[in-house]
């Protein structure tokens, strides 16, 4: 009787060892791996990254609007206006568009492969340079734009949840590219006009990035 309370004892001193030991570990994982963890870049000088965008000469495919670069030298390799980028996207998009450019790029910017037709920079372009390079790309804003736009496009999807509306639309001459874009709307009430599959027009306020108008037109 004394050795199978003595085994006992053994084995719950053993599990709870056991189990002290996966709660740590686990304790350690959660440390390394914080949840909700996000990669940010670092805060860059968009004045260096200016220089660097000369230094690869990324005018040579991409406009930017209100800078003094040459024109872009080969319109079968032209990728998007980027002054209108910098308001939409995170810091964290334009350093991905440059390291792995297939992940993000446009159909229209990709090749017969199906991959993006821009150049590689990895073994060239420096960590600092590419810092920089995002910061510059993420500091653009579109210059001389009126205070309100107007688009046609296809509406993709509606997110309640964050108030917003993706679109594909066509172009918006002197303001963006045809994309497809998700736009907070303003009032909110608004999603409730339209569905996924609507043709419509839509007005912009170029200040908020947000739709403010939107009518459905007959297909």
């Amino acid at each position: 009787m004394i050795r199978r309370k003595t085994l006992t004892r053994v084995l719950f001193s053993f599990f709870v060892a056991v189990s002290a030991t996966r709660v740590a570990a686990a304790a350690e994982v959660e440390m390394h791996h914080p949840k909700g963890w996000q990669f940010k870049m670092p805060k860059g000088d968009p004045v260096k990254g200016r220089a660097v965008f000369e230094k690869f000469s990324c005018y040579s495919c991409h406009e930017v609007r209100g800078e003094k670069f040459p024109a872009p030298d080969n319109r079968e390799a032209v990728g998007p206006e980027l002054s209108q980028m910098g308001p939409l996207h995170p810091l964290e998009y334009f350093t991905e568009s440059i390291v792995n450019p297939d992940a993000v790029g446009a159909k229209k910017y990709r090749g017969p492969d199906g991959r993006s037709k821009m150049p590689a920079f990895n073994a060239d372009m420096t960590v600092e340079e590419l810092i920089d390079v995002s910061a510059y790309l993420a500091a653009l804003k579109p210059k001389g734009v009126p205070k309100s736009v107007t688009g046609v496009g296809k509406v993709i999807a509606l997110v309640p949840e964050s108030q917003e509306v993706v679109v594909d639309h066509e172009e918006i001459k002197g303001f963006m590219d045809a994309m497809i874009m998700g736009y907070k709307v303003n009032p909110t009430s608004l999603l409730k006009t339209i569905k996924p599959g609507d043709r419509v027009r839509f007005t912009i306020d170029t200040d908020k990035r947000a739709i403010t108008k939107i009518e459905k037109l007959k297909n």
